[in-house]
């Protein structure tokens, strides 16, 4: 899966990067209390987070519902400022082994999918035919993302 905080610019424009700041810590701490203990959540830089999701894309889609719905709550107010922050969620499946760029690139499209529909929403990938294998394989789970790069 693949997360972008919605209108993160604007929310650092309008409030200050220490708000702005307090958002990413927000979506975060969502993040942590709506994974399973499988998933391997992680920061990409700025506003963009991904997680690897063990099982199938219906595991997937309800751990991004999920998380989706508790951002929202957790996010109308951040520092005593009225945010409404939101986030889109872009979700891609793959069988081991899979080449983690390519996961990345289709994640990437499945999220401003998300974006170009209306924010606020989890978009899957639209990657048809078999399934997607290529021959770097996907971290096993309890491997952080910093170790993916």
């Amino acid at each position: 899966m693949m997360f972008d905080l919605d209108r993160f610019k604007s929310i650092n424009d309008r409030f200050g990067h220490s708000v702005g700041d307090d958002a990413l810590k927000v979506f975060a701490a969502a993040a942590s209390a709506n994974v399973r203990a499988s998933d391997v959540p992680g920061r990409l830089g700025g506003e963009e987070f991904a997680a690897i999701i063990p099982g199938n894309a219906a595991d997937a889609g309800l751990v991004a519902e999920r998380l989706r719905v508790a951002f929202q709550a957790a996010g109308v107010v951040i520092s005593g400022h009225e945010i409404g922050a939101t986030v889109s969620i872009g979700i891609v499946t793959a069988t081991a082994p899979a080449q983690l760029d390519a996961l990345l690139a289709r994640g990437d499209a499945a999220l401003y999918r998300a974006k170009h529909n209306g924010r606020n929403r989890v978009e899957f990938d639209q990657y048809g035919g078999q399934p997607f294998r290529a021959p770097q394989p996907i971290p096993a789970p309890g491997q952080t993302l910093a170790a993916l790069r």
